[in-house]
């Protein structure tokens, strides 16, 4: 169980592990300098979806898949997934995964997204509440831009020290197993 250290800090008990991970990326992100690292790219910003928030969707219904994959896991073997996205309600966590059929708790935190949904997920299996949890994110670079910056149907133009929003979406999966690391 995990015990409270002073006002706002838990200490974990156990040994909760990253069992596997997986990342998901568009184009922009797998031309750089670490894309040989990502497990898969995605040359189509739309990932052969109708909108870029549908695109968003596909990229953590991938990067979920993939880390079950890569676990050697089905869905019915985790417990909880928390996971959460930049959109509104966290629109693209909910529809992508919705049809996995494990227990959704969303997730909000903005950039600190993957933090919050790690640290949830790490509560639950040392708790002994989960023995596997799922963590993830995304973001999609155009889908961000309509709901917080500049449309890109608007034509505007961006200044070279613009900020720019990855297309991208990372999984773990932390259990109470072996794994590749220590939470």
């Amino acid at each position: 169980m995990p015990k409270k250290i002073g006002r706002y800090t838990l200490k974990m008990t156990k040994k909760t592990n990253i069992e596997e991970f997986c990342s998901v990326v568009g184009k922009k992100e797998g031309d750089g300098p670490i894309g040989k690292h990502f497990d898969k790219i995605f040359e189509d910003s739309y990932l052969g979806q109708s909108s870029w928030e549908k695109a968003e969707a596909q990229l953590q219904l991938e990067a979920v898949q993939g880390v079950l994959k890569k676990a050697n896991l089905d869905s019915s073997q985790i417990n909880y997934i928390f996971a959460g996205d930049l959109l509104n309600q966290c629109i693209s966590s909910t529809f992508g995964l919705m049809d996995l059929g494990i227990p959704f708790l969303g997730q909000y935190g903005a950039c600190s997204t993957m933090a919050q949904t790690l640290a949830m997920a790490a509560i639950m299996v040392d708790s002994g509440a989960a023995q596997r949890c799922i963590a993830v994110t995304s973001s999609h670079f155009c889908s961000a831009e309509r709901q917080f910056r500049f449309p890109l149907d608007y034509g505007g133009q961006r200044s070279p020290s613009a900020q720019w929003t990855a297309t991208a979406s990372g999984s773990l999966i932390l259990s109470s197993e072996n794994g590749k690391s220590h939470v």
